[in-house]
């Protein structure tokens, strides 16, 4: 499981502590505070996590299980928000609501440490409304929200560098293609996408080398040798 790391946060003065938040900052997250009259904290905190295995059955023997990777953690927590606690529980689902739909990622801090390896998106919530008041307006409510990692990969950032890297790299191959070496980060997806201009095309570049990847297109390493047909 990731490790928490530390990050400086503020309280606004000394009866009133912010002890963290969900976003990108404070002020546009969801703030998590405590004083003498306010307790704004998330409970029934959940991480979690998963790995990926493949199961290879064999003839009369037992089956293989082969390590295929780790699925990104997920964290879930319940938050009481309430108009009491000095807090405009409408507004604060909203803001839920907007960071789940644009798919934006976010920040956990709780206690002034960062949780996850980068950051979080929302993926689901569930708003429990305990009270309205007489106008029919939110008064108290408890909102669950489950949370997905977030992975910054060196695939989210190489569109242009690859795109410009492609053409040299066929044309050095010549009309028997070329040869590529894996990287830390590539799969066979990204690697189709560099040379073909679509991944699509991996399973053409995962047949011309299934004699060194094995039987999982999903195992590649670094360092490895690739041709890529044209």
């Amino acid at each position: 499981m990731a490790e928490g790391r530390s990050e400086g946060y503020e309280g606004s003065d000394d009866d009133v502590a912010l002890i963290g938040y969900l976003g990108k900052s404070a002020d546009d997250g969801i703030e998590f505070i405590v004083s003498r009259e306010v307790f704004r904290t998330p409970k029934n905190m959940q991480w979690s996590g998963s790995a990926r295995y493949a199961t290879h059955e064999r003839h009369n023997t037992h089956a293989l299980t082969e390590f295929t990777g780790l699925d990104p953690d997920r964290f879930s927590f319940d938050i009481l928000l309430a108009a009491e606690l000095g807090v405009d529980p409408l507004k604060e689902v909203v803001k839920i609501w907007d960071f789940e739909r644009s798919g934006e990622a976010l920040g956990l801090v709780i206690g002034g440490k960062a949780y996850g390896k980068y950051r979080w998106t929302i993926t689901d919530h569930k708003t429990k409304m305990e009270y309205m008041d007489g106008l029919g307006d939110m008064y108290a409510v408890e909102v669950s929200v489950d949370l997905l990692e977030y992975m910054k990969g060196e695939t989210h950032n190489a569109g242009n560098t690859a795109k410009a890297k492609a053409p040299a790299a066929s044309a050095a191959g010549g009309t028997g293609g070329t040869v590529y070496t894996v990287k830390k980060g590539d799969n066979l997806w990204t690697i189709a996408k560099k040379f073909y201009g679509s991944g699509a095309g991996y399973i053409k570049i995962y047949e011309a080398n299934r004699d060194v990847i094995g039987g999982s297109p999903n195992l590649i390493y670094p360092g490895q040798v690739f041709k890529i047909p044209q």
